[in-house]
């Protein structure tokens, strides 16, 4: 079986949700992951549906929004609730798999005086990971073939301090937290692990890859190009007979979105280096 390349809406979050799908179409990717926000079109299972038939994409999978309070969610602002929604959002569309982010230990406040403005933890809500570990996703996912997959996150920084900030965020503890994982490779190089190590720790249990490199501290670069070799992680990928899907997901400034020829041109370079090493 031929892994299907997508790639997520969320690769140019700046520009309208019609505008990516012709964008990706055209460039030749298989389908589509629909990153949710607070545009309404990104959650809006008639229009997302329309747009899926209209450009021949299918909507592979979508990621759960950042931030809470959003306009028209209908389930409250825990990440449950979220998460819930996403599920019966994602079924309505067609979509195979959810990606969810580890439950983070803290979120962040501010404390501003004067001009003087700083950014500290704040250790305010633990109902998700609480959620988590009573069974809450397990039960979640019991009744749904909807594949919520949970994604490893990225080093925190606090205070200048490089940091773990979020629950079951290691190779080995994020293996075997849930039977369906979201595997990001740049957020893995933030630790300094090669993306093949925690891919081989989980095996089947891997089911969405977000596919994107890593460069001089920075993430969300074009897959061809940084401090991964990702080459080699696809043709691993092909070598374990991966039954799930590859999402390039990347910086907007990585397809130097202000351009559109480059942004044409970067697109289609991706899609050829990803078809070139899971050939």
């Amino acid at each position: 079986m031929t892994i299907p390349v997508i790639i997520s809406t969320g690769s140019l979050w700046l520009m309208d949700t019609a505008y990516t799908f012709e964008l990706f179409a055209e460039a030749g990717y298989d389908g589509v992951e629909i990153m949710c926000d607070d545009r309404y079109t990104t959650r809006d299972h008639r229009y997302l549906t329309r747009l899926s038939a209209d450009y021949g994409l299918p909507v592979v999978a979508m990621h759960t929004p950042f931030g809470y309070r959003l306009i028209g969610w209908g389930h409250g602002d825990t990440d449950q609730g979220k998460v819930r929604h996403m599920v019966e959002l994602a079924d309505k569309v067609g979509a195979k798999r959810v990606v969810v982010h580890l439950p983070a230990r803290y979120s962040r406040a501010s404390l501003s005086i004067g001009a003087f403005r700083t950014r500290f933890p704040w250790f305010g809500r633990d109902d998700f990971r609480k959620w988590m570990a009573n069974g809450g996703l397990t039960g979640m996912q019991s009744e749904t073939s909807v594949q919520i997959a949970l994604e490893n996150m990225p080093t925190s920084r606090i205070w200048g301090r490089e940091t773990n900030g979020h629950w079951w965020n290691t190779v080995e503890t994020w293996s075997g937290v849930h039977d369906h994982l979201t595997l990001d490779t740049t957020h893995w190089a933030t630790f300094g692990i090669n993306p093949v190590e925690p891919l081989r720790m989980a095996g089947e249990r891997v089911k969405h890859i977000h596919l994107s490199n890593y460069e001089n501290g920075r993430e969300h670069r074009l897959p061809q190009t940084g401090e991964l070799d990702l080459g080699a992680f696809l043709r691993e990928l092909v070598a374990m007979d991966y039954q799930g899907s590859v999402s390039v997901e990347v910086s907007p400034d990585a397809l130097a979105f202000d351009t559109p020829k480059a942004i044409r041109r970067k697109l289609r370079e991706t899609l050829d280096f990803c078809r070139t090493h899971l050939a």
